[in-house]
């Protein structure tokens, strides 16, 4: 295998400093719970949200999710005499109930932490033996699809632009209005706080270079460069550091896989503040688009005391992370037939596919987005490209 090109500590997703963390999940506790727009038609003296009550029965009732939710709160690290952070499994669901009735806010220095809020109370116990058991179990999983899907109800209502105001930690405050446009309008214009998320660059922001130039590869995503890497392989093991893309397992097993086999993967980081739409890299035909499920917080585990261990397992969450699949035929025969790879992380699990097979591409044209948050993504060409003297744009 060649080496990689590894370019590091781009696209982080909270800060480094676990204390940060510590005290922002110690403050969700202390939040009044907001009502869902699902609930506001029936009125309800229930403690949780009935998705996280759902959460917390799967854990109690069954008994291998009940061991290792206990165990994940005894291995993760803890300063001596540290009281900020969650306690136990049912303090955790408390704390997720209070964030899926919250819109992500602008935190100037912290906004790693505000992006992702999920993220950030479960980052710590991502890199444990027994959090990385309860990350890949499906029924964990399946749950927090469901929690999710009630969360995303929240951040495409109205109820959401409460962010989107001039008050502190707000998304149009001074400081934040120094990367984003003024506009007149109350909330400026958006619907709710998905559609600010998702919103489009200004006319002539991304203009293709070259566009009629078949000998050029476009970015498909505004991100950071994680890794070029050629000669990969049809099954590799993922899980090793320096192991990195497993083929066969990143498509799923599709039809198309050996087609690869050999060939050159890019991948480029995406954080929660970046702009989260897809464009296409090639003029070109859609052949297969596919939505895959899977992990959401599952990583590789290592010994770093950084509490971002999601963001050090970038190639290895391509093998088991909820993904999308758009496999492109390039009009230049020499590129022909490559795919780009959504991966959608954490509470950033929303890979919206807006082709079809048989669609036809030009270079820059939409392909979907990410909703909610900061992830990643993978280009991936067949061996032939990687012996051809080719130029990828970033």
């Amino acid at each position: 295998m060649s080496p990689s090109l590894y370019v590091p500590d781009h696209g982080r997703w909270v800060v480094r400093k676990p204390a940060v963390l510590r005290g922002w999940t110690h403050d969700q506790l202390t939040l009044p719970r907001a009502q869902l727009p699902c609930e506001k038609k029936r009125s309800s003296d229930r403690k949780l949200a009935p998705v996280i009550q759902e959460f917390q029965q799967l854990i109690e009732d069954d008994p291998e999710l009940f061991m290792y939710f206990h165990r994940m709160f005894d291995e993760v690290r803890r300063p001596n005499g540290d009281l900020d952070q969650v306690g136990d499994y049912k303090e955790l669901m408390m704390t997720l109930d209070r964030i899926i009735t919250q819109a992500p806010r602008f935190g100037g220095a912290n906004n790693l932490v505000m992006g992702v809020p999920m993220y950030a109370v479960l980052a710590p116990f991502c890199n444990t033996p027994s959090g990385f058991n309860v990350f890949t179990n499906a029924k964990v999983n399946a749950q927090l699809h469901k929690i999710f899907d009630v969360w995303a109800e929240f951040l495409v209502s109205p109820e959401s632009r409460y962010v989107l105001t001039t008050n502190e930690q707000c998304w149009f405050n001074p400081t934040a209005m120094d990367v984003i446009d003024n506009s007149p309008d109350k909330h400026y214009g958006f619907t709710s706080w998905d559609d600010f998320f998702t919103r489009r660059f200004r006319p002539h922001m991304r203009e293709v270079i070259d566009p009629d130039n078949p000998n050029l590869i476009t970015a498909a995503c505004e991100a950071h460069v994680h890794t070029l890497q050629s000669n990969v392989r049809a099954v590799d093991k993922f899980w090793i550091k320096g192991h990195s893309y497993s083929l066969s397992h990143m498509f799923n097993h599709d039809s198309f896989t050996p087609l690869f086999v050999g060939g050159t993967v890019y991948q480029g980081i995406l954080s929660s503040l970046d702009y989260h739409h897809w464009h296409s890299p090639v003029n070109g035909v859609v052949r297969k688009t596919c939505l895959i499920p899977g992990t959401y917080y599952a990583a590789r585990l290592d010994n770093d005391p950084d509490p971002d261990v999601v963001s050090r397992s970038q190639d290895f969450v391509t093998a088991i992370a909820a993904r999308g699949l758009i496999f492109i035929e390039s009009d230049n025969p020499v590129i022909g037939l490559m795919c780009f790879v959504a991966v959608g992380l954490g509470e950033v699990s929303t890979c919206e596919i807006t082709v079809k097979e048989g669609d036809r591409l030009r270079k820059g044209d939409d392909l979907g987005s990410f909703h909610f948050g900061g992830s990643t993504h993978c280009l991936v060409f067949r061996r032939v490209l990687y012996d051809t003297a080719y130029l990828l744009i970033f």
